[in-house]
C-alpha cells in the first residue's frame, strides 16, 4: 500500500491570477487543465485581512511568503529573490467563462510593482468608506488597463473603482477561509509604487452580477 500523502486540490484555495505583461486576469475552473480568461471581474475584497510582505515564485515549486508583521511594520528582505508584495482573498458571483461554475472564493496575490500601486489607492478607498460603511465589504470592478511604460518593456496596471459595498455577513466564505477572527482596518500597506503612463480605454464588461447580488 502507497504512502497516503497526496493532498486534494479541495485543500487549496484557487488562485485568480493577473499577468502585468499582458493585462489579463486568469483563473482555472475546479477540475479544469487549462487557465480560462477572466474579463473586467467585478469582486468583493476582504481588505481587512490583506496581508503584505515579500515573496517569490520559484519556477516548478509553490511561492515562498515572508509576512509583515502588521501593516505598520515591514519584515525584514530575505533575499535578493523575494518583492514586496500582497495577498488578499476575494469572492464575486460571476461565471467563469466556458463552464457553469461561479469564479468563488479566490486568492488574490501579486508581486507587480503596478499592481502593488493599484491595490494601494484601492485600499485608500476602503478606508475613506469605513466610516460610513462600517462592518462592510469593499466592491471593486475593474474596468480596463492601462500600459505602463517601463525599463523592461510594457507593463498593463489594472483600473478598478470601487462601485459599493456589501455586508460581511453576505459573503460567509471570508469567514470560514479565515482561522481566526478577521483583524480590524489597518494603516495603509507598504506597497512598491511604479510610475504612471498613458492609457486606454476599458474593453467591454461582461454581464457578471446582478442587482440582487452585484459582484
Amino acid at each position: 500500500m502507497p504512502l497516503n500523502l497526496s493532498v486534494g486540490d479541495g485543500d487549496f484555495t484557487p488562485f485568480l491570477k493577473y499577468n502585468a505583461k499582458a493585462g489579463r486576469f486568469y483563473a482555472r475552473p475546479d477540475g479544469g487543465a487549462e487557465e480560462v480568461e477572466i474579463v473586467n471581474p467585478t469582486l468583493v475584497f476582504d481588505m481587512a485581512n490583506i496581508k503584505t510582505g515579500w515573496l517569490y515564485f520559484p519556477e516548478g515549486a509553490g511561492p515562498e511568503k515572508v509576512w509583515d508583521p502588521s501593516l505598520e511594520q515591514q519584515a525584514p528582505k530575505p533575499s535578493g529573490k523575494f518583492k514586496r508584495g500582497f495577498e488578499v482573498m476575494v469572492y464575486s458571483n460571476g461565471i467563469i467563462p466556458g463552464t457553469t461554475q461561479k469564479l468563488g472564493l479566490r486568492e488574490f496575490v501579486s508581486t507587480a510593482m503596478n499592481v502593488n500601486k493599484v491595490v494601494s489607492q484601492m485600499w485608500d478607498d476602503y478606508r475613506a468608506g469605513l466610516t460610513t460603511n462600517s462592518g462592510s465589504l469593499p466592491i471593486f470592478s475593474c474596468n480596463g488597463v492601462k500600459p505602463i511604460n517601463g525599463a523592461y518593456g510594457v507593463n498593463y496596471e489594472p483600473l478598478f473603482v470601487l462601485k459599493g459595498w456589501i455586508p460581511r455577513s453576505r459573503v460567509p466564505e471570508f469567514d470560514e477561509h479565515e482561522t481566526s477572527t478577521p483583524a480590524p482596518a489597518r494603516p495603509k500597506p507598504t506597497l512598491a509604487v511604479a510610475s504612471s503612463g498613458g492609457g486606454r480605454g476599458p474593453s467591454e464588461n461582461p454581464a457578471d452580477f446582478t442587482d440582487d447580488i452585484p459582484f
